[in-house]
């Protein structure tokens, strides 16, 4: 009943006809958009992207579902939409830390906002019918045992002919905050075997299988066994080429500084059980962020946006 009532005063409040409404999928809400350039899905537990895909130029007599292209995002037919539970794939916000928290390693990893349910402030479209929705996370959902720093913070989500995600964090407090944070993409690709990255070539990177030890990249990136790679001090583009789809994914960032390179491969996509039969052969995560080295301070009354936009170009 709780759910029905959220949902009447959401809708009320903030649908716009013709492109965005909220409804139930399993235990979670999720922002449901349909524009004159793409659909998209965006659960309000974690602020979420669950999916974004583009329509087709020429729509006319198309059937439903017909009009669109190959998804960008990933998500995993295992995937469970339980309250408190996260979602295996779409773009998992990890933030105000990554990966294991740097001091204590009985806090969750990649922070604590991917489980918790984030309010809708804003809706708008553009006369150019791009839909926008800006998610600000509650106090009420920020566990003071796990971070006392009086902030605030938001993601603004822009659906249309490009996917856009700008995640800022505001310092409310008077002393400086240090965080490290991702935007957690898992991309869907046809063929794990026929993707390559580029864009990353020359950048060190950690190596999460070998030690944690520091390398560096010297040729553009193909996925044939576990990797788990972060990136630093990276340029502000890199992409995804497909061979099979036939596409390339252009990711452009600002205020990024570190890329997250990750497919679980086979052990460990059975060791994390919602993955799905196979499903590592069809996804790969570039994830967005400022991580390790790249970690970023914001000092009293200051603000911090990471920004990113995915492109996608026939290849």
């Amino acid at each position: 009943m709780l759910c029905q009532q959220k949902l009447a005063t959401l809708n009320e409040q903030f649908a716009i006809e013709g492109q965005l409404q909220f409804n139930a999928t399993g235990d979670l809400i999720v922002a449901d958009i349909s524009n004159q350039h793409a659909v998209a899905s965006i659960a309000l537990q974690g602020a979420q992207v669950l999916s974004w895909v583009a329509k087709k130029e020429d729509t006319r007599g198309a059937e439903k579902g017909a009009n669109e292209q190959q998804p960008l995002i990933w998500l995993s037919d295992e995937a469970t939409f339980i309250a408190g539970k996260t979602v295996r794939g779409g773009i998992p916000v990890c933030w105000p830390w990554f990966g294991a928290h740097p001091d204590r390693d009985d806090y969750p990893a990649h922070g604590f906002v991917r489980a918790a349910v984030w309010d809708v402030v804003k809706t708008s479209t553009t006369a150019a019918g791009q839909t926008n929705v800006v998610f600000r996370l509650p106090q009420t959902q920020v566990p003071l045992a796990l971070w006392s720093h009086n902030t605030e913070l938001e993601l603004h989500v822009s659906v249309g002919a490009t996917l856009e995600l700008n995640l800022i964090t505001r310092n409310l407090g008077l002393e400086t905050v240090t965080i490290s944070q991702a935007l957690h993409s898992y991309f869907a690709v046809g063929d794990i075997s026929d993707v390559t990255v580029k864009g990353l070539e020359g950048c060190q990177f950690i190596d999460a299988l070998n030690d944690w030890q520091c390398k560096v990249e010297t040729t553009p990136i193909c996925i044939d066994a576990e990797i788990d790679r972060i990136y630093q001090n990276t340029k502000p583009v890199c992409s995804l080429e497909d061979k099979g789809w036939q596409r390339r994914i252009n990711i452009e960032t600002n205020n990024s500084r570190s890329t997250v390179v990750w497919n679980p491969w086979v052990d460990k996509s059975a060791r994390l059980g919602d993955m799905g039969e196979g499903g590592y052969l069809n996804m790969l995560c570039i994830e967005t962020g400022n991580i390790g080295d790249d970690r970023v301070s914001i000092a009293a009354g200051a603000e911090h946006c990471l920004s990113v936009c995915y492109r996608i170009a026939k290849n």
